[in-house]
């Protein structure tokens, strides 16, 4: 989209999937991370501007919502219930942090909070830290959540959500 002259620049269909939620920029602006409802299961798409390459990076029946690139455009982080969910009697989890490692695909879960729902990740300028909401208190505040060593820090002290 053109903003400055109010024109589509170009158009990309996906007639293979279904709703698209939570689109986000890659940092090298070469890439697109969104999450899309294919039947009835909420997945992590990346699409390449380029190359028009389509990447599915999760397949299962977990959700995934709100991908965030971190700054070097290796990882992203997102929120998903895959690590809290129980599949076998229909339990549905908490959702929780997770990063995917763009290149193999691998998904590794982020300390979070217990029985709360922890959402919204974005990433440090430095991509040393995630900041994200959680309402474990049964009150949505921000948190800083430090990478490498799984500290957090309680950034806001709302009184009410």
């Amino acid at each position: 989209l053109d903003v400055d002259r109010g024109r589509i620049e170009r158009e990309v269909p996906f007639p293979q999937l279904g709703e698209i939620f939570d689109p986000t920029w890659s940092p090298d602006g070469r890439r697109v991370a969104f999450v899309s409802l294919v039947g009835g299961l909420m997945d992590l798409f990346i699409y390449d501007l380029q190359s028009g390459a389509l990447k599915r990076m999760t397949d299962d029946a977990f959700a995934e919502l709100r991908p965030a690139w971190s700054p070097d455009g290796r990882k992203i982080a997102f929120v998903t219930d895959r690590f809290t969910t129980r599949l076998e009697d229909l339990a549905t989890g908490d959702y929780r942090l997770a990063v995917l490692d763009v290149d193999s695909g691998d998904i590794r879960p982020l300390p979070g909070f217990e029985r709360a729902k922890n959402i919204d990740p974005q990433w440090s300028d430095d991509g040393k830290s995630l900041y994200f909401i959680s309402d474990r208190n049964g009150i949505s505040n921000v948190y800083r959540l430090q990478v490498d060593d799984g500290q957090m820090y309680q950034v806001t002290d709302l009184l009410t959500g």
